[in-house]
């Protein structure tokens, strides 16, 4: 009966020693935090922005060629921008919301992803030489690019 009754606590001891430990663990992760966030650019950081940007605002100056070709209904010269000028849109956008704030990464990423679908919907538009789908899509890239530029700090910020 006396060596039931030790096994017995020995199991009892080790169930409060592992509630005390995963409870201590879950205080510490609670209270523990991640930390502030940051809320404003150094100057290395703005650096890393102003080697990324300008090769995403000068696609940016190109875009009103695509809308020119929409109303032209050149649809092959549309597909063909699409495919080749803005070609290396998505990889420099992912490149330069790397480079942002902790807080608008995830916000930058949507506005890329939002506007590449939108690029996606708009060359099948052109195959399809559907105008109004190719206007509608154009106005919400560009909203979206627009949005996404929003997001980059000006030099000196």
């Amino acid at each position: 009966m006396v060596s039931q009754w030790i096994q017995i606590s020995d199991r009892l001891r080790r169930l409060v020693i592992g509630l005390l430990v995963v409870a201590i663990a879950i205080v510490t992760v609670s209270c523990g935090g991640s930390g502030p966030e940051v809320t404003t650019y150094t100057p290395e950081k703005l650096a890393q922005v102003e080697i990324y940007a300008p090769g995403v605002q000068s696609l940016r100056q190109e875009f009103p060629e695509i809308a020119r070709r929409i109303e032209t209904q050149k649809w092959i010269d549309v597909t063909t921008f699409i495919h080749g000028p803005l070609g290396e849109l998505r990889a420099r956008m992912d490149r330069l919301s790397r480079q942002l704030l902790p807080q608008d990464q995830a916000l930058a990423k949507t506005y890329a992803d939002d506007l590449y679908n939108h690029l996606e919907i708009l060359d099948k538009a052109a195959t399809e030489r559907d105008l109004a789908t190719a206007r509608q899509q154009y106005q919400n890239a560009l909203e979206d690019f627009d949005s996404f530029l929003d997001l980059i700090p000006e030099a000196g910020a």
